[in-house]
């Protein structure tokens, strides 16, 4: 059964990549889905290649604009069609803004079976996971008040759990606070280096500017 991970190059679908291998699914692909106006801060384009790389697996890029849930839906049936792949792995941890699974709706027109493993659990014990586990995770984006440029490149570790504990914040990073990207994971061929950066200082937030990219 070819399977497919949802690729952001984030600690979440990383993680799920991770989950989907143990549980015994044949990842074939990695999949990123791109709106037209879609913009890339957190997740730089350029780190996403290197990561593609490092992990030696076709990576499809397709294109969703309005209407959105048509067109997440023909993409997803053009993913079964034309690639044979017949499970999608996500990342999701919960609702946003408490609504359904959207890969999930989209996925029951085409019957595409949909892999949830990081779905409902929790938030600290995914943490630890990813660090027990050996990801190099680095933080790419930070929102204000709760974080200050120095944020930025730091490694999550059990240390930087502590801190976000203290920040009173969803520690997963779900309601915008702060997004990451993987360096290092255990189905990565090779680490990668992390380019040379500067730091973007928008209204509301930090991040990392690849100027590769």
């Amino acid at each position: 059964m070819n399977t497919a991970v949802l690729w952001t190059g984030g600690k979440d679908c990383s993680l799920a990549f991770h989950k989907a291998q143990q549980a015994g699914y044949n990842i074939t692909h990695l999949v990123t889905f791109m709106p037209e106006s879609a913009n890339f801060r957190a997740h730089s384009l350029h780190l996403m290649r290197l990561q593609i790389e490092a992990i030696g697996l076709p990576h499809i890029k397709l294109l969703v604009k309005p209407p959105m849930k048509e067109s997440y839906e023909d993409q997803i049936q053009h993913l079964k069609t034309n690639y044979q792949i017949e499970t999608l792995v996500t990342g999701d941890i919960d609702e946003i803004e408490n609504h359904d699974n959207w890969i999930e709706k989209c996925c029951e027109k085409s019957g595409m079976k949909v892999f949830n493993p990081l779905w409902k659990k929790n938030r600290e014990d995914l943490l630890k996971e990813l660090i027990n586990s050996n990801f190099n995770t680095i933080f790419t984006l930070v929102k204000k008040p709760f974080f200050d440029a120095s944020w930025l490149g730091r490694k999550i570790t059990l240390k930087v759990l502590i801190e976000l504990q203290q920040k009173g914040i969803d520690m997963c990073g779900e309601n915008g606070e702060y997004h990451t990207m993987v360096i290092g994971a255990p189905f990565f061929q090779l680490d990668i280096k992390l380019p040379s950066y500067s730091i973007v200082e928008t209204e509301n937030y930090y991040y990392i500017d690849l100027k590769s990219d």
